[in-house]
């Protein structure tokens, strides 16, 4: 799942490895005078979930909770 929080993009996904789904993100900074965002953030392996959607929404919600902490 991508999208846009703030002055962030937010790829919130998770990787299935042996029937378990490990929520991951990567935040990206966008800069407001051009189409181009860096990367400033990636979670590595936030935890182990029942299911992709879960894992996602995990990830989606530690994406937000950094963003909250870390707008300039």
């Amino acid at each position: 799942m991508e999208f846009e929080y703030e002055q962030f993009r937010i790829n919130a996904a998770c990787l299935e490895e042996g029937g378990h789904y490990y929520a991951r993100a990567k935040i990206f900074h966008r800069s407001s005078d051009d189409d181009n965002a860096r990367e400033v953030k990636w979670s590595g392996d936030i935890g182990d979930y029942r299911s992709d959607a879960d894992a996602v929404e995990a990830a989606r919600q530690w994406a937000v909770k950094w963003c909250d902490e870390h707008r300039t």
